[in-house]
């Protein structure tokens, strides 16, 4: 394809070499500003950061095609990258055990201002290198579609809307004349390849249905003989509205309805190195404290264990045995009955803790273990799986990913009791959100939502 396609890679070299000048630029400011100058243990740390900050490119793959930056990739982008390298950094520290050379204030402020220099920066840059390359019309790629259709005029619709793809819709191609969008038909199949040719048309979109694999394959091979970029919109899209996924196996086309971000090795990793630093960080110094202060006074409110054990659904569907403070008193119906907000089974210390949330922390346990995340859809009891299973459209859907102590669904008003099927109905639609829209920024944001919120408290934590 002609246009700004072609200097992809090099558009991508200038973001890398721009983000190392930039905080290269940033440290040595602080360092002289913070007068820690000339010290070898920052020096050391720079270098660190350096290569932990190409590391995290190669890793997570977090620049791609600048075109598709919009502000809230710009931002999610930057914690990824941000975030690895902290990890990174941290890890050298407690290795080379020089974490006690470092300013603690000289790292907070470094990757606080960081985050937002970068982002302006990259807002900056990639309006620059648009502006330059989308005011000339040779950086302008005209299309067409064949067929006017739902998946046409959606086609249009966005690169219509998005200029900074740099496409230019001319119009469709479509037998039937009687479609809504008769203004933008430029003629009827047996009349495209002529209009191509004369207005030198260099990609074609093909959202013919599948029976008419021959005119699509006549478009395919004009295309190729004529040095055209053909792109054929697959049909599965008149079904389902979720962003459609595409893989190869074996040089074979495969699709996919939903996107699950989860499912790719560098971000199961980094989620999951995510977890184990905070859980085993929270485990080994506040955790002993609030257990045995939260313990006694479990033991003095009603005879039972402290801790209250309950087998609920987690990823993939498998069971596992969920561990949390115990709020009530021990009772037959635990397995199968929701807390009320004015639930006589719940004791003095139990509803206090139920309030607060504090009854979920032993599950930083589950999250060491590997049997949930610190973010993720809410684990479930059996038997609302099997109940809900039956009633909710795609509920199993939100097994896809693993549980968490809090969650996507949690922060938006739906926790705690659902005495209406629609409640459940719109706790899944979130999760299933969050499982297709996952990112470590997301993760971030949820955990001080949270936070927050246990603090003001929460009318549905009963």
């Amino acid at each position: 394809m002609k246009g700004i396609w072609r200097y992809k890679d090099f558009f991508l070299f200038i973001f890398v070499v721009e983000d190392i000048i930039l905080l290269n630029l940033l440290y040595f400011l602080l360092m002289q500003f913070m007068n820690l100058a000339y010290r070898d243990s920052y020096l050391y740390l720079c270098v660190i950061i350096n290569l932990g900050y190409l590391l995290s490119i190669t890793i997570i793959k977090a620049i791609e095609n600048f075109r598709e930056l919009t502000i809230s990739k710009i931002l999610e982008h930057n914690a990824y990258r941000l975030l690895v390298t902290t990890i990174i950094m941290l890890g050298y520290l407690f290795f080379t055990k020089t974490s006690e050379e470092i300013s603690r204030l000289f790292i907070l402020v470094f990757y606080t201002s960081a985050y937002i220099l970068l982002f302006f920066a990259h807002w900056f840059t990639r309006k620059a290198i648009t502006f330059t390359f989308l005011s000339r019309s040779k950086s302008v790629v005209k299309a067409v579609i064949l067929g006017a259709g739902l998946i046409g005029r959606k086609i249009r619709n966005e690169l219509s809307n998005n200029i900074y793809l740099g496409i230019k819709i001319l119009g469709f191609f479509d037998d039937n004349l009687t479609q809504k969008d008769n203004e933008h038909i430029l003629g009827t199949l047996a009349q495209a390849k002529e209009y191509i040719k004369a207005h030198q048309i260099e990609t074609i979109y093909c959202t013919l249905p599948l029976s008419a694999q021959k005119k699509i394959l006549d478009f395919l091979n004009f295309a190729e003989q004529n040095i055209i970029n053909f792109h054929v919109v697959p049909s599965i899209s008149y079904y389902t509205n979720t962003p459609i996924v595409m893989d190869t196996i074996c040089n074979i086309p495969v699709l996919s309805i939903r996107k699950v971000p989860l499912s790719h090795t560098h971000n199961a990793v980094l989620k999951r190195a995510f977890d184990v630093v905070v859980s085993l960080i929270f485990l080994t110094t506040l955790f002993p404290v609030i257990y045995l202060i939260l313990g006694i006074l479990i033991k003095l409110s009603s005879p039972g264990p402290v801790f209250f054990v309950q087998e609920r659904t987690g990823l993939k569907g498998q069971n596992f045995k969920c561990y949390k403070f115990r709020s009530m008193k021990c009772n037959g119906e635990a397995n199968t009955r929701q807390a009320t907000a004015n639930d006589e089974r719940k004791t003095r210390i139990g509803d206090f803790i139920r309030r607060t949330n504090l009854d979920e922390l032993p599950q930083f346990i589950n999250v060491l273990k590997g049997d949930m995340s610190i973010v993720g859809p809410r684990p479930h009891m059996l038997h609302h799986t099997h109940q809900y299973s039956q009633l909710v459209n795609k509920y199993m859907v939100r097994h896809f990913v693993k549980s968490g102590i809090t969650g996507w669904a949690q922060i938006n008003g739906f926790r705690g009791e659902t005495n209406k099927l629609e409640e459940m109905e719109g706790r899944i639609k979130k999760d299933i959100w969050y499982l297709e829209n996952w990112s470590m920024a997301l993760d971030i944001e949820i955990i001080i939502r949270t936070f927050f919120m246990m603090i003001a408290g929460d009318r549905k934590a009963y």
